[in-house]
């Protein structure tokens, strides 16, 4: 083979991994504030009365006695001090997704937080621009009318920040989001952003697509070894 066409080939092969590693890239959870639809370091046990596996992100807060409950039968479980920590999810992030289209309601989206913008979030939207967001009863409002959750979102916890006088609405503007954790007990988010609760679309990254690599904590001869769960891959809903 010529060395001219060797050279070009290896120069088009080192520009396509540098393009589809721009367009398509990986990044790590490193909180629970999307609990549990992605994962980040958290502890968890699989419950020996129904066979269910439960996850409590780190800062979550615990019962007095630090023992952790099942999620399907609510019996009692380990303690959380007893229990190893399991590294966060990594997931793929499409960042083409909103340069050919506006974001959605309801979606994941990969974003840089508008008061620490070297840092990137995870976060789901709930509010488009120039919407009027309220969070009532647990349900979402949109200028004034409930919006309802789309199927398989029922677990969304949709409640107003646990501070003194927590704000009753927010107005977005003309070209910012409102965005919400689906744990947000611990979640960083819209409702307690004191510079405003909007995310510009130009701190918007790209779109989740899926969890590539989840790990799963196993004991080899009494100690936490942590593997990869071909299981829990996954696509980002």
């Amino acid at each position: 083979m010529p060395r001219r066409l060797c050279e070009t080939i290896v120069c088009l092969l080192v520009a396509l991994i540098g393009v589809g590693t721009w367009l398509i890239s990986p990044f790590a959870v490193v909180s629970g504030s999307m609990s549990p639809t992605l994962l980040g370091p958290h502890c968890e046990f699989t419950c020996e009365h129904c066979g269910t596996r439960n996850f409590r992100p780190l800062e979550a807060e615990l019962p007095l006695d630090g023992r952790l409950s099942c999620r399907g039968c609510e019996r009692t479980g380990p303690r959380a001090a007893e229990l190893p920590v399991t590294p966060g999810d990594r997931l793929l992030v499409d960042r083409t997704a909103f340069a050919v289209r506006n974001p959605r309601r309801w979606e994941v989206a990969a974003l840089r937080l508008p008061h620490e913008p070297s840092k990137i979030a995870v976060k789901r939207i709930v509010g488009l621009p120039g919407e009027t967001v309220s969070l009532r009863g647990g349900e979402l409002y949109i200028d004034g009318r409930r919006e309802p959750r789309p199927a398989g979102l029922a677990h969304l916890a949709l409640e107003k920040p646990r501070v003194p006088e927590p704000p009753t609405q927010w107005k977005l503007g003309g070209d910012e989001y409102f965005v919400l954790g689906d744990f947000p007990a611990v979640s960083d988010d819209s409702r307690l952003w004191q510079g405003g609760p909007g995310v510009a679309a130009q701190l918007l990254i790209g779109k989740p697509l899926i969890v590539h690599y989840p790990y799963r904590t196993l004991l080899w001869y009494g100690r936490p070894v942590h593997v990869p769960d071909v299981s829990s891959i996954r696509y980002i809903r």
